[in-house]
C-alpha cells in the first residue's frame, strides 16, 4: 500500500493530465513554462553551484560543501531530449549531491527536434573526454539519470565501448526510457495507470529525436544493446508506469551479460517519482536507496 502523501500526490497528478494541451502547446512554449516554475527553487545552504560553458555547452558543477571525494556524478537530465534542462533537474541533482556528498555535473545537452540523434550523445561523449583529459579517472565518475535522459546515458556507454575508451565506475537510472520502438508491453498494459506521461507523448518524443528506421538501434534504444562488460547497474521505476517494460528488459539482458544489476520496482509510483523527494515518503527512500547504491560500488 503506498502512503497517504504519494496516494494525494498521485491524484492531483490525474487531475492535470491533459493529452490535449501537451499536443496543442508548441515545445519552445513547454519548455519556457518548465524553466519558469523551477527558476525559484530553494537548494540545500550547504550547496554551491557553479555554471559553466565547456565545448559550447553549457553545465552546472553542484558541489556539496566540505566534499573532498575525488568521485563525479554525471547526470543527464530527463524530458524527452526535447525538454528539461540543468535548471529543471538541479533540485534533484543538488538532493542527490548533498546527501552522497559527491559533486555533480549536469549538462544542457543538443535538443531535439532542432538536433536529432546523434547529437545530444555526441556532445555527451565530447564532456565525458573533457572530465578525463581534465584529471578525472574513469573509475571516478558514475552516471546518474532519469526518463529519456538514461538513454543518452547508457547509450554513451555503449559508444564509449566501441570507441575503445574507458567506462565509468556504475550508473543509476530513475524511470529510465530505453526503447525508442515503444515496443514494451507496459506501454499499453499501464496506459490508464501512469499519471505523468502518455504513449502519444511518448511517440512525439521518439519523433523528435530519430527516424523510424533507426529506433532500434541501440545508441538510440540501449536495450538492444551488447551489454557485456558493462559497469554495475542500479534502476528505479514505479510499478504502473508506461515505461516498466523497458526496465524490466534492461535487467534481463544486462544480467544474461553477466552484469551486476539492481532493479527496484516500486508500487504504485509514477514516472520519475523522485522528484518528490521531500514530501514523499517512498520518494525519500528510493533517493536514499540510491546513495546507498553509490556508496557501495565505491567501496569494490
Amino acid at each position: 500500500m503506498i502512503s497517504k502523501e504519494a496516494k494525494t500526490a498521485k491524484e492531483k497528478l490525474f487531475q492535470n493530465k491533459n493529452l490535449e494541451e501537451i499536443l496543442s502547446t508548441p515545445i519552445e512554449i513547454q519548455r519556457e513554462e518548465w524553466e519558469e516554475s523551477v527558476k525559484n527553487i530553494k537548494l540545500p545552504s550547504n550547496i554551491k553551484i557553479e555554471e559553466i560553458t565547456v565545448k559550447n555547452i553549457r553545465a552546472d558543477w553542484i558541489t556539496p560543501e566540505f566534499t573532498t571525494s575525488e568521485v563525479v556524478i554525471f547526470y543527464f537530465h530527463g524530458g524527452g531530449l526535447n525538454q528539461g534542462s540543468k535548471l529543471t533537474h538541479r533540485k534533484l541533482a543538488a538532493e542527490i549531491a548533498n546527501r552522497s556528498k559527491l559533486r555533480v555535473f549536469i549538462h544542457n545537452y543538443p535538443l531535439a527536434p532542432e538536433n536529432p540523434y546523434p547529437n545530444a550523445l555526441n556532445k555527451s561523449l565530447e564532456l565525458y573526454l573533457w572530465l578525463l583529459e581534465s584529471g578525472l579517472k574513469a573509475e571516478n565518475i558514475i552516471f546518474g539519470s532519469d526518463s529519456s535522459g538514461s538513454a543518452l546515458a547508457l547509450a554513451l556507454i555503449l559508444l564509449l565501448k566501441q570507441e575503445k575508451q574507458s567506462l565509468p565506475k556504475a550508473a543509476f537510472l530513475f524511470s529510465p526510457m530505453l526503447d525508442f520502438s515503444l515496443s514494451g508491453e507496459s506501454v499499453t498494459k499501464n496506459k490508464d495507470l501512469d499519471p505523468k506521461i502518455f504513449k502519444e507523448d511518448l511517440e512525439l518524443t521518439s519523433k523528435y529525436y530519430c527516424d523510424k528506421k533507426s529506433v532500434k538501434d541501440p545508441l538510440v534504444s540501449p536495450v538492444y544493446g551488447d551489454f557485456t562488460d558493462f559497469p554495475p547497474l542500479f534502476i528505479q521505476v514505479g510499478s504502473e508506469e508506461l515505461l516498466l517494460s523497458d526496465s524490466l528488459t534492461l535487467e534481463k539482458r544486462a544480467k544474461s551479460a553477466g552484469v551486476s544489476v539492481k532493479l527496484e520496482i516500486w508500487e504504485g509510483m509514477w514516472h520519475v517519482f523522485q522528484t518528490r523527494f521531500e514530501s514523499i515518503p517512498e520518494a525519500d527512500r528510493a533517493v536514499t536507496n540510491t546513495v546507498e547504491f553509490i556508496n557501495s560500488v565505491l567501496l569494490n
